[in-house]
């Protein structure tokens, strides 16, 4: 199966309902993420990844993602709500243009805006059902 590392190097810090908790070194590309929550120190973060290698409290693993799951889940966070963005702005000025109201420009922004915030609230109701399926990471090896 073709891999793509996360934070590549993390230490399994505890055990959670047969998931890792591992500490891992918050990378340059990932610091603006955010999409996992932050440890002791702005440089490392918490994940929890399945456990794929029976490593134990202690041990240093590999964490990976598939790719096809990693656009999947970049799709999901990114993608998706640019397009209601996108939606919202040219269905709110075309709209308000129909309808002659003033200031389509600003009608068509705030559009985008709540389309954005009912699709990230969608998603966010969804959350538990991606925490179950593949888009959790997996400590695949432990390393000496």
């Amino acid at each position: 199966m073709d891999y793509k590392i996360l934070g590549e190097v993390g230490e399994v810090i505890g055990k959670e309902n047969n998931r890792l908790i591992v500490k891992m070194q918050r990378t340059e590309a990932c610091a603006k993420c955010r999409a996992c929550s932050a440890g002791m120190k702005k440089e490392d973060m918490i994940i929890k990844a399945e456990n794929m290698c029976n490593a134990v409290v202690g041990n240093k693993v590999d964490v990976v993602l598939d790719n096809a799951d990693f656009m999947k889940a970049t799709l999901i966070m990114y993608g998706i709500p640019f397009i209601a963005f996108m939606a919202g702005i040219f269905g709110g000025y075309y709209g308000a243009v129909n309808f002659g109201i003033k200031n389509s420009e600003l009608t068509g922004i705030a559009a985008g805006l709540f389309l954005v915030v009912i699709t990230y609230l969608i998603i966010h109701t969804q959350e538990d059902r991606f925490k179950r399926g593949n888009y959790v990471p997996k400590a695949v090896k432990v390393l000496k």
